[in-house]
């Protein structure tokens, strides 16, 4: 890391991107953690990270080309803090270090057009998702399939209308076929993913939906979670409605995220479709230095071939405290990713209780 900042440091005295900014968010604490399926339990006590947001570092930057347009440039990385992983975010635990800058990756142009931009990003869908989860897709959260059609993802294309009076529309889009004359049937990735958004003062409403085909060797490949884990999906498909109003004295915000998949298969069986749903309300109460966050959800899976659903509900609250105008101090506690039934044969839960600091630079 200290090399990648010295080289920054060269770059821009040199003005070739003269508005060069390091940035990041750091969270850690104790953590109390039960998951449960099937009535087999798996507690872990101890430091973590990701309880109250992600914890990342990144670089940006842009260069004036005149004529209102620009260069621009961003790279960014998980930090798991409670061990110092990096690439490692709180969805998997921070076990291991992974790829670099593992959530964002990008070059691109921005001008009256709007902006265009090559490389890895967090599709639209996700990010939609994010802006009206009030526990800022941390680990503890009742919005638990915001990724169905994936979080960040790499090699894509992506285009941001400009702002046109509240209104905004983005896209991202990839084929990255990596076939050869020899294979038996194609080896690619098709992604297509598109949000549409107003703005007016306090009030945000925003549609999305993506969609996902694999294939690896010409057979489907396509891998993911709605709830249930599926593999070897000929595609999957996400949509959602969400948003979010400031009333001042509090800020209310929701999300009702569906997801599909065919022919997938998982740890239950193969089923021609699972289909997810999950509703999602939160609320925000800021009361000077003190900060109140309540949020409720509920879960739902049907497959075909079974004769009841997967439904289950969840709520997440917390409270923190502004230490200065970026560290807090905070305490989250709830109940998520919970439901039972498909013929009976899965029933799953996870609380989580944390406290600890949240700082950004």
């Amino acid at each position: 890391m200290k090399k990648t900042l010295i080289a920054v440091a060269a770059l821009a005295a040199t003005g070739a991107f003269a508005q060069v900014s390091v940035y990041g968010r750091l969270d850690a604490g104790w953590a109390q953690t039960k998951t449960t399926t099937n009535g087999v339990s798996t507690k872990a006590n101890g430091v973590e990270s990701h309880n109250s947001a992600s914890s990342m570092w990144g670089i940006q930057g842009s260069e004036d080309l005149g004529g209102g347009l620009k260069a621009t440039f961003k790279l960014e990385q998980d930090i798991y803090t409670a061990n110092g992983n990096t690439g490692a975010s709180g969805a998997g635990g921070g076990a291991t270090n992974a790829a670099g800058f593992n959530r964002t990756s990008l070059l691109g142009l921005t001008g009256g057009f709007g902006s265009v931009a090559f490389g890895r990003d967090y599709v639209p869908t996700f990010k939609l998702a994010a802006a009206t989860d009030i526990n800022s897709q941390s680990r503890i959260t009742t919005v638990n399939t915001a990724a169905v059609v994936g979080s960040t993802r790499p090699e894509l294309i992506h285009y941001s209308t400009p702002n046109l009076s509240g209104f905004q529309a983005n896209l991202a889009y990839g084929n990255q076929d990596e076939s050869v004359s020899n294979a038996t049937g194609k080896t690619n990735v098709k992604v297509t993913n598109l949000t549409a958004t107003y703005m007016n003062g306090p009030l945000m409403v925003g549609v999305g939906t993506g969609r996902v085909e694999q294939k690896a060797a010409g057979a489907a490949a396509t891998t993911g979670t709605a709830f249930v884990a599926f593999t070897a999906a000929d595609k999957v498909t996400q949509n959602m409605v969400a948003g979010s109003y400031d009333f001042g004295v509090v800020r209310l915000v929701g999300n009702v995220i569906m997801g599909k998949a065919t022919n997938a298969g998982t740890a239950l069986g193969s089923f021609a479709e699972l289909k997810s749903r999950e509703i999602n309300i939160g609320g925000v109460v800021p009361m000077g230095k003190v900060t109140l966050r309540a949020q409720i959800g509920t879960n739902q899976v049907e497959v075909t071939g079974a004769s009841e659903k997967w439904d289950g509900n969840d709520f997440v609250v917390g409270a923190e405290y502004a230490l200065s105008a970026k560290t807090a101090a905070f305490f989250k506690t709830g109940t998520y990713g919970k439901g039972s039934g498909i013929n009976a044969a899965l029933d799953t839960k996870s609380t989580s209780t944390a406290v600890g600091l949240r700082t950004v630079f």
